[in-house]
């Protein structure tokens, strides 16, 4: 029997989703014995600073939170009251994180920890060469993007010391293996480039029968609207909407009436009325101006949609092959040019649709993930 600890990070609904992908992908194998540790509660009332003066009948607290809406996924600054707040907070849970990987050590557990974030909090238990990294980011991913610095020196060489310090780095994307490598010195044979566990969505997923209509059904998926370029998506739809075509925005963003777009909020992962979403759908559009490997890429690709995004979506060659079930475009104004064009193309799109779930079907079955995640870590 196979014992590993994996060490989660649920801080939002995108890790919240990897981490079923990969509690599923060894949870469900009579080979392994998981154990499971969920590090940093989210809740706004975890946060002490914030708990220290808002429960104080002589301050009046406001809190301004960073990013709830801005075009970059993760605070560019380290230096503000929500990070302080959020830091104090870990450093208390990592005493039970720390606690957890004592246990796995003395069972002879390996430590499989999701982000560079929890193994820096469980580094001092840990130690050297004896627990791996899988990730799909870093903070210096997507300086090129942002055309700014988002880790300064003394934090690049924290991080540099807990990546070297992993018998094995496990990168989700081509893209985060070439930086980890360029921008903390991390040598190749230490970083072994993985696939995300699609396993479970290739299963919860299916593509839908034949539906008979004449529609053409788009699909955008994004609660951060802007950074995702669910505006840009939105004024091309208006501009070029004509009875037969529809789309679906999830989002909590307030969007205007519109007689061929529909709203959804609140849907959660796995549940009927997501399943139904991709089932009832022809085109996923993801205009993305900055993403690491935005998951919905791969359950669209299960479900057997074309797929359109942006090469800001770092993790898109993973699931896209270009022109064959989808298209991967310079810039959101090309990635429209192709909408366009597809959109008058129903034959092509027929065949996209059944490429990408072949593809998902030949480069992410079950055996095939989990192997690969086995070699690496009990080799």
């Amino acid at each position: 029997m196979k014992k590993l600890l994996l060490v989660t990070f649920p801080v939002d609904l995108g890790n919240t989703t990897y981490e079923k992908r990969f509690i599923n992908l060894f949870q469900n194998s009579p080979e392994i014995d998981l154990k499971i540790f969920r590090f940093a509660p989210t809740s706004l009332n975890t946060y002490p600073l914030i708990n220290l003066f808002q429960n104080s009948l002589e301050i009046d607290l406001k809190i301004f939170r960073f990013a709830s809406t801005s075009r970059n996924p993760h605070s560019l600054s380290i230096f503000t009251l929500n990070y302080v707040s959020l830091f104090l907070s870990r450093l208390q849970e990592s005493r039970k994180l720390y606690k957890s990987i004592q246990e796995a050590n003395q069972e002879d557990r390996k430590i499989l920890f999701h982000g560079v974030s929890t193994a820096l909090y469980g580094y001092f238990a840990t130690g050297n060469n004896s627990s791996y990294i899988v990730t799909e980011w870093t903070r210096k991913l997507y300086e090129p993007i942002w055309k700014s610095s988002t880790s300064p020196g003394w934090l690049t060489e924290i991080h540099k010391k807990i990546l070297n310090g992993q018998k094995y780095v496990l990168g989700l994307t081509n893209a985060v293996v070439a930086q980890i490598a360029k921008d903390y010195d991390v040598p190749y044979s230490k970083i072994k480039k993985t696939k995300l566990p699609f396993c479970f969505d290739l299963k919860l997923f299916t593509p839908s029968p034949h539906r008979g209509d004449q529609e053409i059904r788009l699909l955008f998926v994004g609660g951060d609207f802007q950074r995702k370029g669910g505006n840009v998506l939105l004024k091309w739809f208006k501009e070029n909407y004509k009875p037969g075509l529809k789309m679906t925005m999830v989002t909590s963003f307030s969007i205007e009436d519109h007689p061929g777009i529909r709203i959804e909020q609140n849907v959660e992962y796995g549940q009927p009325k997501h399943i139904e979403l991709y089932k009832s759908h022809d085109i996923f559009v993801l205009p993305t101006n900055c993403d690491s490997y935005p998951s919905v890429l791969g359950e669209a690709a299960c479900a057997g949609l074309a797929i359109l995004t942006t090469k800001n979506a770092l993790g898109a060659s993973e699931v896209i092959q270009n022109g064959e079930n989808g298209y991967i475009c310079d810039s959101s104004e090309a990635l429209l040019e192709k909408l366009t064009s597809l959109i008058k193309n129903k034959e092509l799109l027929v065949i996209m649709k059944q490429n990408s779930r072949k593809l998902m079907e030949k480069e992410f079955a079950d055996e095939i993930i989990f192997n690969e995640y086995i070699r690496y870590i009990f080799e």
